[in-house]
């Protein structure tokens, strides 16, 4: 007896929409975001705490873009840098059938610009470090 499929569909790369400066950008091998936040056990009387405290939260992330897409995006920096492009959001879009489910990276600006090629690349791609100020997970 065959078993069912109980959850469905799995979240997939293959179901990722990604925006950058409100544009789609196919090129996107891959793509990398999270959230910290500092959480400490506030102590008094006793051994055992009597509080947590909670500190700053910081977002960081990267993406992976082909140099196509790296090209079209330089288009909107004074000199082509980068590093010159003002804050833009980035928006993760999960094209899951049974929900779809957007992630925003907000006040993004890219870390470091350059190019990387190989011989014998057949695709020039190259990853990006971002930094952003939060993420929006709904």
């Amino acid at each position: 007896m065959a078993t069912p499929l109980i959850n469905g569909r799995a979240y997939d790369y293959a179901q990722i929409e990604v925006n950058i400066l409100g544009v789609p950008v196919a090129g996107i091998s891959a793509i990398s975001y999270t959230e910290e936040q500092e959480k400490v056990n506030n102590f008094g009387a006793g051994s055992n705490p009597v509080s947590r405290g909670h500190g700053a939260k910081n977002a960081s992330g990267s993406v992976t873009i082909s140099m196509n897409d790296v090209e079209a995006i330089r288009d909107a920096a004074l000199g082509g840098s980068l590093l010159a492009i003002p804050s833009f959001d980035i928006s993760v879009t999960f094209l899951n059938a049974q929900k779809v489910v957007t992630h925003v990276l907000k006040n993004v600006e890219f870390l470091n610009d350059g190019v990387e090629a190989t011989q014998g690349d057949t695709n020039l791609e190259r990853a990006f470090d971002v930094v952003l100020s939060h993420i929006v997970w709904r």
